[in-house]
């Protein structure tokens, strides 16, 4: 199965910004959505350091009907794009969709460390050994060749590796997602 993640690199998505759709943002508010309070106390931490980094999610934004996405960052914004409706869809199994939805936000959230840092120092990797990044499974690899050669960024193909596998490796690791937002981020 082809990994549905996704970071913008150019203008993105912005859609939302726009007004043509209707947003919901997660992390805090007394509107917060059900599933926010469901994930790992693990991943609540990450969507709180996010928040107090000034990043928000919102859910189901208009990438999420014009990709094949389950998530979707765009370089130097600030939220990430969470596509539960998709998620939803693809594991319906409640533990499935925690599981899914919990390695989105932790993918997408590496992403806004990475632009993060890019802006900070100029410098777009989080500085992950190559050898935890060559070690991901032969699957996980290929998703991420499939996944570069359809994205539209100028960066070489080398680095949009190298970000999308950063992002893949860190999925299940909330805790070094947070130390690169506390390192990173403003």
């Amino acid at each position: 199965m082809l990994l549905l993640f996704a970071a913008g690199f150019g203008f993105g998505y912005l859609m939302e910004s726009n007004g043509q759709e209707s947003q919901r943002r997660a992390g805090g508010s007394s509107s917060a959505p059900h599933w926010l309070r469901d994930l790992d106390p693990r991943y609540q931490d990450l969507v709180g350091v996010m928040r107090a980094k000034g990043y928000g999610i919102v859910e189901n934004a208009a990438v999420c009907k014009q990709q094949d996405v389950v998530g979707y960052y765009t370089w130097g914004q600030h939220a990430i794009k969470v596509c539960t409706d998709r998620i939803a869809r693809l594991n319906a199994d409640p533990w499935a969709f925690r599981t899914l939805l919990q390695q989105t936000i932790a993918h997408e959230a590496t992403h806004v460390a990475q632009s993060c840092r890019q802006a900070r120092e100029g410098k777009t990797g989080l500085g992950l050994a190559a050898a935890r990044l060559y070690g991901l499974p032969q699957s996980v690899r290929a998703d991420i060749q499939k996944s570069i050669a359809s994205n539209q960024s100028s960066n070489p193909r080398s680095l949009q590796w190298r970000i999308e596998a950063e992002a893949m490796a860190l999925e299940e690791t909330p805790d070094q997602v947070i130390g690169a937002l506390q390192q990173f981020c403003r």
